[in-house]
């Protein structure tokens, strides 16, 4: 599939561009733009501002993250999440209006399928019903190209990965995402992907490539030193299966309050630089 990408044409980082100059290469290629539910916006804030998205980015695509799954990231650093099934579906049914007839790049809550093996096996029946009826509502009430994210390429096997899926997905998703918010190879995750699609052969799939550039620091998935960025979003990935090399994680935002970085979701200056840095070889 042929995607034009949107980069986007306003500076997310203007109050840090004097001290970071080096970060705003990162902003000349597209990222994505996160959704979860605030409580304090009024219901159709979040429905207006995707409109107002897809109006300035057309007729090129944006790629939009749903990332508001109840008991989101299992407590971790990025916790949260809708409070209940009924709230969560209603951010769903919001988000869907918002992207209506429009066909922008959706990548579908970021390691919430992996994170279910974490869960009681109530907690996790639970939660894969929920994301087997919220996709349905999105894939039956929107256009938006539908990826469901599977984690990383150390994490599941792609036989579990496939069963996974299987419970949750449906004909009208795309396929799956992989490596969204963590560092492994593109080469790595290229070979992963090709064993899932031995079982997934309908599907195509998307890696984020945004801080793979040196692959990963052994296990360390938490803002480690010395990564790069990877290879900037594109379709030319010389593999049929493969959509796109997308950058879903923002390079420059902290996973969470480890090694130095502030909470989750907030721009760093200095491992922005660093990623760039190393990328260039600057």
């Amino acid at each position: 599939m042929e995607y034009k990408f949107w980069v986007n044409d306003f500076n997310r980082i203007s109050n840090y561009q004097d001290k970071y100059p080096l970060a705003l290469q990162i902003f000349k290629s597209p990222q994505s733009f996160w959704y979860g539910d605030n409580p304090k916006k009024p219901k159709k804030h979040m429905e207006k501002s995707i409109r107002r998205l897809l109006n300035r980015a057309h007729p090129r695509l944006p790629i939009l993250v749903m990332y508001n799954i109840p008991n989101r990231d299992v407590g971790q650093y990025s916790k949260g999440g809708a409070k209940t099934k009924e709230r969560y579906l209603d951010f769903v049914e919001r988000f869907a209006r918002g992207v209506g007839e429009d066909s922008p790049i959706i990548i579908y809550e970021p390691d919430a399928l992996p994170h279910s093996t974490l869960l009681s096996e109530e907690d996790r029946e639970w939660r894969l019903e929920l994301m087997k009826e919220s996709l349905q509502m999105l894939t039956n009430n929107c256009n938006g190209i539908v990826y469901v994210d599977v984690g990383h390429s150390a994490w599941l096997h792609p036989k579990d990965a496939n069963e996974l899926l299987t419970r949750v997905s449906n004909p009208n998703v795309r396929g799956f995402s992989m490596n969204s918010c963590n560092y492994r190879s593109t080469k790595e995750c290229m070979a992963w992907a090709k064993r899932l699609g031995r079982y997934r052969k309908d599907d195509y799939f998307v890696i984020d490539t945004s801080r793979n550039g040196n692959g990963p620091l052994d296990t360390e998935w938490c803002n480690p030193k010395g990564r790069a960025l990877g290879e900037t979003p594109t379709t030319n990935t010389d593999y049929e299966k493969c959509d796109a090399y997308l950058w879903i994680k923002i390079p420059g935002e902290s996973d969470g309050k480890c090694n130095g970085g502030p909470k989750a979701g907030m721009f760093w200056g200095e491992q922005a630089e660093e990623l760039v840095k190393n990328r260039y070889e600057l």
